[in-house]
């Protein structure tokens, strides 16, 4: 296993991930098998309040997802019990091996993340304006 590079401020979580916040974003970087990658990150994209449905937005995310086009080779996902959108990437270990590759990840897995909060802000605003 690289040994993976890590700014200061990243905290160990377990033996197998940490998080790191990176302005307004909580990012959690796990390997469900330490031994082999791939590494995933993880960020919240943004919640559905109580009554709201995903709709729209889950077939914008849909389309997203298909062939990564709008994703970036990340995937969007649904937790319906939260009611939260998480944009989640896969990676192999080179991308921690040095600082220059762990910075262009996090600017690019960062600039994906709030594009898709954007998404979701802007679905969310049209809903209510509907109702």
């Amino acid at each position: 296993m690289a040994v993976i590079i890590a700014s200061e401020e990243a905290v160990e979580t377990n033996e197998i991930g940490f998080t790191l916040n990176v302005q307004d974003v909580h990012l959690m970087f796990f390997a469900p098998n330490i031994e082999t990658a791939p590494v995933y990150c993880r960020a919240l994209i943004g919640s559905f309040g109580k009554s709201e449905c995903p709709g729209d937005f889950a077939e914008a995310a849909l389309t997203a997802n298909f062939f990564w086009r709008a994703t970036e080779g990340a995937t969007l996902s649904l937790n319906e019990q939260e009611n939260a959108v998480y944009l989640t990437d896969r990676f192999d270990e080179e991308a921690f091996e040095n600082e220059k590759a762990f910075t262009d990840y996090i600017n690019t897995f960062l600039r994906n993340v709030y594009d898709w909060q954007q998404h979701l802000a802007n679905y969310i605003n049209a809903t209510e304006a509907m109702k």
